[in-house]
């Protein structure tokens, strides 16, 4: 009975290790299944991060050329605005100078005309400061806005290709 009770005990451990180990390979199989479908996932969710990254960086840099441009043009205009200030500034100096001139004058020919008045009319020769100074700016010429809008357009067209800052 002790030996039936020896053999028995061999033969229900022996099942005991078969069932422990099946069990145990079954147990990671599932886990490494469980892995693999979570790496699956996070491979199409990183996949899908990427392409959101790709598109906003691409929003992004859109929007960012935008501004730059903006800011040269609204700079270009700045100083254009600048410049055509500075040139208001010295027609408005000249013609105050001017009238001045011609102010005095009326005043020496009215003083002149009051103590001879039969005394032929003489007029003073202008003094040669009083040439009407042409403008320094020229309106047909175009603007650094005109400019900058015209190079956009040209390199939207595919014979034209900008390189090293240049239009090539």
């Amino acid at each position: 009975m002790v030996a039936g009770a020896a053999v028995f005990a061999f033969v229900a451990g022996v099942c005991a290790v078969r069932l422990v180990l099946t069990e145990l390979v079954r147990s990671r199989r599932a886990a490494a299944e469980d892995r693999a479908a979570q790496a699956r996932a996070y491979q199409k969710l990183d996949a899908r991060r990427v392409d959101e990254h790709a598109t906003f960086a691409d929003q992004i840099t859109t929007q960012l050329d935008e501004a730059t441009s903006t800011v040269s043009e609204l700079r270009g205009t700045l100083r254009l605005a600048e410049r055509r200030s500075e040139l208001a500034e010295q027609r408005a100096r000249h013609e105050s100078r001017r009238r001045s001139e011609l102010q005095n004058r009326v005043d020496t020919l009215t003083s002149a005309a009051e103590a001879d008045p039969d005394a032929e009319q003489s007029t003073p020769e202008p003094s040669e400061g009083t040439e009407d100074a042409k403008p320094h700016w020229d309106p047909d010429v175009p603007t650094v806005v005109d400019l900058l809008s015209w190079e956009d357009r040209d390199l939207d067209r595919p014979d034209v290709s900008e390189a090293d800052g240049r239009l090539t």
